[in-house]
């Protein structure tokens, strides 16, 4: 009795998410086609559409992926006890050091969506600066303990300076994107780090 061929084997959803977002973090949204989509994850269009929605459901999707995939490393920083000084510095090193991967393409991807936000739908944009803001209210959140445990001064505006590194994580990320080196980087923090008061517990 012969062996019968069987069924061919499905792509696994998230490999293929994968992939999508691999490209999509290279090419953007506008720069990547469904065509491309298909090359790039060896799935055809008709079981991507089936599968994940059209380009920009995909790219919704991907993105998600990328801010999951990323979040317990933010939250264990996040929800590490000491030092603001160390905290902060320890929140742009690991932005940094994600950066200048072998394995990633260049910049970071969420920075990346932000600034093609213009080639992007509005749903997109939304998304991605919807995820700008929760990293930026877990910043908030930790300068205002450092501040209610004396570490920083009570003029200190708490909201200015989350928002300052904030946008320093940003600005790493385009630096990236650009081409600058872990070397560049890390002078980058260094400088962004004397924004704080000399007298700012750093736990020594």
């Amino acid at each position: 009795m012969g062996i019968g061929r069987g069924r061919p084997r499905k792509s696994d959803p998230d490999e293929v998410l994968d992939k999508a977002m691999a490209l999509f973090w290279e090419q953007g949204f506008e720069g990547t086609s469904m065509n491309d989509l298909a090359s790039a994850t060896g799935m055809a269009k008709p079981g991507l559409y089936a599968t994940f929605g059209d380009k920009e459901a995909l790219y919704a999707k991907a993105i998600t992926r990328y801010f999951d995939q990323s979040e317990p490393v933010f939250d264990e920083i996040f929800n590490t006890p000491g030092p603001v000084k160390d905290f902060l510095r320890r929140y742009l090193e690991t932005i940094a050091a994600s950066l200048n991967k072998e394995d990633c393409p260049s910049g970071c991807f969420m920075v990346n969506s932000m600034i093609d936000c213009a080639s992007q739908p509005s749903s997109l944009e939304r998304l991605g600066r919807d995820f700008h803001k929760k990293r930026q209210a877990a910043l908030l959140k930790r300068v205002r303990e450092a501040q209610k445990q004396g570490e920083l001064s009570d003029e200190t505006d708490p909201r200015a300076l989350a928002d300052f590194f904030a946008g320093q994580s940003l600005a790493l990320g385009v630096m990236a994107r650009s081409g600058a080196d872990q070397k560049a980087l890390q002078s980058f923090i260094d400088v962004a780090m004397t924004v704080l008061p000399e007298d700012a517990n750093s736990g020594g």
